[in-house]
């Protein structure tokens, strides 16, 4: 004899069937790369992480963050053209690499207007700071002119990469301050800042996420930030511009791509998933201890934003008389 079940039971029943198949269909489904051109626990990598944690949840899917470090991103960008456009690879990158590289490359070995295909937007909100090392006495960016003056030579602003955003905006602060400046690479702004708080470089440009934690204990000491307006975590700091320093209004940009061909469908539903990862009140807290802040904008957004930061750069980086490696 079969017993009848009562009708909540069946209900319970079916809906704990329906959840273990829609868990064993999300297991049976490759992981989805995101590779990242810069090492691990830098800004790019730390919001990656994020983000393929917010895409697994809201996708029912394996999102992994790859690490292919070097370059300034070229080598993931290279590796993201060469993967199959089927939606299994993606990147997640800042602008340097789509919008500087282009110009300070004779031969990148990709287009990011042909090889990519734009997902979204996922934050214009990140800005680079100056720093200087408590030891010089500076207080404010108008020191540093008196200090280059004293100290002739030692004007050395720490840069995280070669060709670097960074190293083009040492050009305009040295211009702006009538300085002699050299920008010093280092590889990757962790190394930078570390050689900054130990007073082996007078100053600094790289990414507030990198600098902020030793601001806190007092081992730099912020002297600007670029873009339009203070940075919200860092009220006290002034912009460039406030100081008279023209060029670095643009907020740097992070976005995410796949590669060139693949299916509309599978764009937008990477599209969709950032869109509701970002507006989590979690993703954006977390995201803000970066020095940034969630600022979801679809693929067109993100491909204008490129194209406003590589207009902007360009003319910088020609009269700088920077050579295309």
């Amino acid at each position: 004899m079969t017993l009848a079940l009562p009708r909540w039971t069946r209900s319970v029943l079916l809906s704990l069937g329906l959840a273990a198949a829609v868990a064993a269909q999300a297991d049976t489904k490759p992981p989805v790369r995101i590779l990242v051109g810069f090492a691990a626990g830098g800004g790019v990598d730390t919001m990656a992480r994020i983000l393929a944690e917010g895409l697994g949840q809201a996708l029912g899917q394996t999102f992994v963050v790859e690490n292919r470090p070097g370059a300034g991103g070229l080598i993931a960008a290279q590796a993201l053209k060469a993967a199959p456009p089927d939606g299994a690879t993606l990147l997640l990158t800042n602008d340097h690499t789509v919008a500087i590289l282009p110009h300070t490359l004779k031969n990148p070995g990709f287009n990011p207007a042909k090889d990519f295909a734009p997902v979204a937007l996922i934050t214009d909100k990140t800005v680079f700071a100056l720093a200087t090392h408590p030891g010089t006495g500076i207080k404010q960016l108008k020191d540093i002119t008196e200090w280059a003056h004293q100290n002739p030579g030692k004007a050395n602003f720490g840069v995280p990469a070669p060709g670097s955003m960074p190293e083009f905006a040492v050009g305009l602060i040295a211009k702006g301050l009538q300085v002699d400046a050299t920008s010093a690479p280092y590889r990757g702004g962790s190394p930078l800042v570390m050689d900054l708080s130990a007073g082996q470089i007078p100053f600094g440009v790289t990414s507030t996420f990198e600098l902020v934690s030793f601001a806190k204990s007092q081992k730099v000491r912020f002297l600007a930030v670029s873009g339009t307006t203070r940075n919200p975590d860092l009220p006290d700091v002034p912009t460039f511009a406030e100081l008279g320093i023209k060029g670095l209004e643009l907020p740097n940009l992070a976005g995410l791509y796949a590669p060139a061909g693949t299916p509309p469908a599978v764009i937008a539903r990477y599209t969709e998933a950032a869109r509701t990862v970002l507006s989590s009140e979690k993703v954006k807290e977390r995201m803000q201890a970066l020095g940034s802040a969630p600022n979801f904008g679809g693929p067109e957004a993100l491909a204008q934003g490129v194209q406003r930061i590589s207009d902007a750069w360009g003319p910088v980086i020609r009269q700088s008389g920077f050579q295309p490696q």
